[in-house]
């Protein structure tokens, strides 16, 4: 990528037309009006806003920017901060295309009514639930409520709803830093005033005839503050207020936190608003565009058909019980599994991961590595366990999916009911077990034998060698180091099936693939402390998919080396260890290197060594470098192809393309589908029963028992007690403590 420094582009902004895509893939945009804006790498993302919103004299809250990318003119990319305006600057050269995209709809969408804000219709009752937000700065008002200031312009200024005049007046109290109050607030005529002791600053409007569109029928305009007023103004706040704010960012990020809502509007509105608030703004999005928890589950069909329509080749099935309650979810995209047919190493790492939530129980998923040696997503699953009849259902689904005729290894932690999933659907293909998981519980078994600490770290040091070594040799060495010191440590090594994780002793070939990175996973993605529906789920998913597929589709056009970052390190520092080896020619393409205490063979030809790690890994070793070096040959000549930047750019050549869902129910048409309904896929799923709750309770459990005397159980409750007598002077009234002859 092209540094953004001293860099100059020209965006082409458009407006109100449309973008064309022809069956040869080029596009033009037809009718609307295009204005140009001039940036560079000093531009800032608010001074863009300003500037667009200016010469289209728009609300920002009303559009959706979007960019385009000279790699792939029809894939539209959000702008919605600085890091996405960095992107633009950065991928592009001497001109940017720029569109401003007027009521999107996309599978988070909602229905609005047409106003300043891009207003949500609500009643007069929820409205009415305000809350004074205190607004302690004195600086300026921020750019984005700066915007407001004309919101309300004066007497006969027409409004489609009295809602839409609320928010506008909402709006233009804080662009304009004073809070207000309702004298009249109903269906049919409003009244607002300012707050100030003695201000004068007054609004009336009415409903006009018997439509729902308001009128402006009398407005005084001039304020009279005291001093110091707009350090404690007040301003009225809903949650609806809030839900117009950060209903595209919750669109686009389903794990969008109420923290980040209230620094957010604090930064861009000069506002502070509760915790409680954001909340309930996030909630009112999630209502309106169908994220609640229980009404998604009837998206579940409509979402899978919509996948694999605007991404064809994409796997996404469902599966319910009789009773029409969701099962099984499992979805593959087509992007992901071309990348594991024509690039990735036939390894999947699977791995298990417990959903918060009421509905949403466990995520099944499966990744790869990438060339240069990064997780690289291939499928995943919501299911309501991580049973054996799951993890059966879920391979069955993925060997469909990916149709590849390799033997696959497979890497998980040791879990029963995956091993026996594996081996039923995949028959006898190598599964190695998760060393990370391994290495924790030797830890354990060794805290248990009561060893000093500095023992306790040989033996680890010792478990390391066992499984990292490639010759048996090596192997029988560490381990009977390790026997030396613990009988016990040994047992266990051999107890714990070394063939599954120690190289010398795997039968199938990992590269070096010892753990599930659980850092870098489906699982990774997903915030623990927030709920999602099943939609925001995959939403959430599918945007990190299309994150890595963009992002490292690009930055690998901009590899120096014919192998990635991580690949270059690994090679640099075999080469470092190969200075000062010394070797033998048997033959032009046959050396003996001399180590210490033995002396390796290395065959070009065959691209082997003796110490297995060139077999292994796919990458020259230290005695390989040093032949390699003598005879001054292409380094990368010798690595094997799935490092190369060409399998990277097989690998991520297809893109995750955008799903739009124009069709898509509100939330309020939702609310009112029949559990039985089956037009449009809607209304066939039910939410699954919530999970059991595995939290356990500390202490015994009471045991409820039959009383052994009912008549004395049914004695009165309030007869008298015996009194408190004091062991001291044996007076009744106080005890021990409390006695004035202890004093």
């Amino acid at each position: 990528m092209v540094s953004n420094s001293e860099k100059v582009i020209l965006c082409y902004c458009m407006s109100g037309g449309e973008l064309v895509t022809y069956p040869d893939g080029s596009v033009s945009y037809k009718g609307g009006i295009t204005k140009g804006v001039r940036v560079d790498s000093n531009t800032k993302y608010s001074d863009f806003i300003r500037e667009l919103c200016s010469k289209f004299e728009i609300d920002p809250n009303t559009v959706t920017l979007k960019y385009s990318t000279p790699f792939d003119k029809s894939r539209l990319l959000a702008l919605s901060d600085e890091s996405d305006f960095a992107n633009l600057l950065g991928f592009n050269q001497g001109i940017a295309d720029v569109y401003l995209v007027k009521g999107e709809r996309c599978v988070e969408s909602q229905e609005t009514t047409r106003c300043s804000g891009d207003v949500l219709v609500g009643s007069v009752v929820e409205d009415s639930n305000l809350e004074e937000a205190t607004n302690r700065s004195n600086d300026k008002a921020p750019l984005l409520s700066a915007l407001w200031e004309n919101a309300i312009k004066g007497v006969g200024q027409m409004f489609d709803s009295s809602n839409e005049f609320r928010n506008a007046l909402s709006n233009f109290s804080i662009a304009c830093r004073f809070g207000y109050k309702f004298i009249r607030n109903d269906r049919e005529r409003i009244t607002a005033q300012c707050d100030a002791d003695g201000c004068k600053w007054k609004i009336y409007a009415t409903a006009v005839g018997n439509s729902n569109k308001f009128r402006v029928r009398k407005y005084e305009d001039k304020h009279t503050h005291p001093t110091n007023y707009e350090e404690t103004v007040k301003y009225r706040i809903s949650k609806t207020w809030v839900s117009n704010i950060i209903k595209e960012k919750v669109r686009n990020n389903p794990a969008y936190m109420p923290r980040e809502i209230i620094e957010e509007i604090k930064r861009d509105y000069n506002v502070d608003i509760a915790y409680h608030r954001a909340l309930w703004g996030k909630a009112t999005v999630r209502e309106a565009v169908n994220l609640s928890l229980k009404n998604s589950f009837k998206l579940v069909p409509w979402i899978c058909q919509r996948l694999v329509e605007s991404n064809p080749g994409t796997v996404a099935v469902y599966t319910s019980k009789s009773d029409s309650t969701f099962h099984q979810l499992f979805i593959a995209y087509y992007a992901s599994i071309h990348g594991f047919r024509v690039g990735c190493r036939p390894i999947l790492f699977v791995e298990e991961k417990s959903l918060n939530g009421k509905y949403l129980h466990t995520l099944l998923s499966v990744t790869a590595v990438d060339a240069d040696n990064r997780m690289f997503p291939v499928a995943f699953a919501v299911v309501e366990s991580g049973s054996l009849e799951n993890w059966r259902w879920f391979f069955r689904n993925v060997k469909v999916a990916l149709d590849d005729n390799r033997d696959i290894v497979f890497v998980s932690d040791r879990k029963e009911d995956i091993v026996k999933a594996v081996k039923e659907i995949y028959g006898s293909v190598p599964h190695a077990h998760c060393y990370r998981h391994l290495t924790e519980g030797f830890k354990m078994m060794l805290k248990c034998l009561h060893l000093s600490p500095s023992v306790q770290d040989v033996l680890k040091m010792l478990l390391d060698k066992t499984a990292y070594a490639k010759t048996r040799v090596d192997f029988d060495n560490a381990l009977g180091k390790m026997r030396s010191i613990s009988e016990e440590a040994y047992g266990w090594v051999l107890k714990n099936e070394p063939i599954h994780w120690a190289n010398s002793l795997f039968p199938g070939k990992r590269y070096d693939q010892f753990s599930v990175n659980i850092a870098d996973s489906y699982g990774a993605w997903i915030p623990e402390a927030q709920e999602l529906s099943i939609i925001e789920l995959i939403n959430l998913i599918r945007k990190n998919i299309t994150d890595i597929m963009f992002g490292r589709q690009t930055n690998c056009v901009a590899w120096k080396f014919p192998v990635g970052g991580t690949i270059e390190e690994m090679l640099k520092r075999n080469i470092s260890k190969s200075e000062g080896l010394h070797f033998r020619c048997s033959s032009a393409f046959r050396f003996e290197v001399f180590g210490i205490p033995i002396n390796y063979c290395v065959d070009l030809i065959q691209r082997t060594c003796s110490c297995r790690e060139w077999d292994m890994v796919g990458l020259p070793c230290i005695h390989a470098c040093a032949a390699l070096k003598s005879i001054q040959a292409d380094i990368y000549s010798y690595v094997e192809k799935c490092y190369l930047k060409e399998t990277q750019q097989a690998i991520y050549s297809e893109c995750m393309h955008a799903v739009w869902t124009n069709e898509i129910p509100d939330g309020t048409s939702m609310n009112g589908i029949d559990d039985d309904a089956s037009s449009s896929g809607l209304g066939l799923l039910r939410p699954p029963s919530p999970p059991p709750c595995l939290r356990h309770l500390h202490g015994c459990p009471k045991k409820h028992m039959e009383p052994r005397n009912k008549e004395k159980n049914m004695e009165p409750q309030n007869k008298e007690k015996r009194p408190l007598h004091c062991s001291l002077c044996k007076e009744a009234g106080h005890n021990r403590k409390r006695c004035k002859i202890q004093m």
